[in-house]
């Protein structure tokens, strides 16, 4: 039969570890973001519209300004 009583301890010691280690893992990315390689990123000229089947209609223009915060 297991154990219906489980301690208030445990639960505590699992949530902080739990948020202890997803404050080292942000800590972690943001230091590695934030270290500068010296490459310049360049994007990509846009594709042709004959390519990607994309076309900027009047509807998607709309939805794109009802999107902006």
């Amino acid at each position: 039969m297991k154990p219906t009583n489980i301690s208030p301890n445990r639960r505590h010691f699992l949530l902080g570890a739990t948020l202890g280690t997803a404050g080292v893992v942000a800590g972690a990315v943001a230091s590695v973001a934030s270290v500068p390689t010296g490459e310049t990123i360049v994007a990509a000229p846009p594709a042709d519209d004959a390519e990607t089947g994309y076309r900027m209609t009047p509807h998607i223009k709309h939805y794109y300004e009802t999107t902006k915060l």
